[in-house]
This record gives structure tokens, sequence and C-alpha cells, in this order.
């Protein structure tokens, strides 16, 4: 039998990069940064929940596959850059949805 080193806990070091990310969302959001598609405070931070919420998922899940254990750092840099598309996707498709 072959054994393969898994990540310890990736939904919840991906996760925690999802409320990190989303604690500093609520205080730009606070600080009156937006996003140009976000009408109310409430749909912003609805939208935000669920921004930041899909790339921790997807993340955990991809690390959780892995037959190889991902650092940290590949965790979070994989975070950034699936919010980054996410993100820029939402935008792209906010006229669609109005």
């Amino acid at each position: 039998m072959i054994e393969t080193n898994r990540t310890q806990s990736p939904y919840v070091k991906a996760l925690a990069c999802s409320a990190f990310t989303f604690a500093l969302a609520l205080c730009a959001l606070y600080l009156g940064y937006t996003l140009p598609s976000f009408t109310t405070s409430t749909e912003a931070v609805s939208q935000l929940l669920a921004l930041v919420m899909v790339p921790g998922l997807i993340v955990g899940l991809l690390a959780k596959k892995s037959t190889k254990a991902w650092p940290i750092w590949l965790i979070i840099c994989t975070f950034v850059a699936l919010l980054v598309v996410i993100t820029i996707v939402h935008e792209i498709t906010a006229p669609m949805r109005s």
C-alpha cells in the first residue's frame, strides 16, 4: 500500500483565508471602498461573503484531493488567484444580473 502525505486540515486553512479576506472586505466596505456592481450595503455583504467562500471551498477541495501535502503558501496563493478570477467574472457578469 502506497502511503501519501495529505494536507492536514485543508478546509480549515482555506476557509481561514476566506474569513481573513471577508474581514478585510468588510473593513474596506466600512471605509467606502466597494466593487462597482454593489448597489446597497446589504447586497454588498451577502455578495462579498459568497465571493470569498467559493474560492475557499474550491481550494480546500483541491488540497484535500491532492496526493501531495500543500504548504500554507500554496493554499494562500491559489486562494488569491481564484479570488481574483472569480471577482473579475463577477464584475463582468454584473450587467447581466440586473
